[in-house]
């Protein structure tokens, strides 16, 4: 294989793997049932983001997190309605936050700490978004819930890249 063709590829794998854990966790995890707050979700979708940012380049990172978006919103029906908007706001949002603290890990921030502060960026950019298109519904009350689950989830989803990472061919573990 050509080196294209091997990028085109991991690329392929990222995406399929985000968009397959975006719909186990919307369809066998239904978190929403046990936390009242709208969308509450542990993000295990992230956890490709996080991987792929963390051994990837910047274009390929935007890449997958966008098809990956895409393709769970077709995929469960929901391309272009609120929740792929609300999607798409904080996967835009936490990329970009993320990408600018990578260069931070290890020296400041751990895995963990990166993977926490790209949740609760994610959530800040799923309620920015809802605030844009349905302003003075009373969407900042939720902000203090959200950044409460973004910490076990945060913790979670970089606890497990840490793990990934280490294991793959070639990376050292940041």
């Amino acid at each position: 294989m050509n080196g294209r063709t091997q990028v085109l590829s991991r690329m392929a794998l990222y995406i399929s793997l985000g968009v397959a854990l975006n719909v186990l966790e919307a369809t066998l995890i239904p978190l929403g049932m046990v936390i009242p707050l709208p969308g509450a979700r542990i993000g295990l979708a992230n956890l490709v983001t996080l991987v792929v940012i963390m051994t990837e380049s910047t274009g390929f990172a935007w890449a997958v997190m966008g098809g990956r978006v895409f393709l769970a919103g077709l995929v469960t029906g929901t391309l272009f309605s609120l929740p792929f908007v609300l999607s798409l706001g904080g996967g835009i949002l936490a990329l970009l936050v993320m990408k600018l603290l990578k260069p931070l890990v290890p020296k400041v921030f751990s895995m963990v700490g990166l993977s926490i502060t790209g949740a609760v960026a994610h959530n800040c950019g799923q309620l920015l978004v809802l605030y844009l298109l349905m302003p003075g519904i009373g969407v900042v009350s939720l902000l203090p819930w959200l950044f409460i689950l973004a910490i076990p989830s945060g913790w979670f989803n970089g606890y497990l890249a840490q793990k990934i990472i280490s294991r793959l061919p070639g990376e050292d573990g940041y």
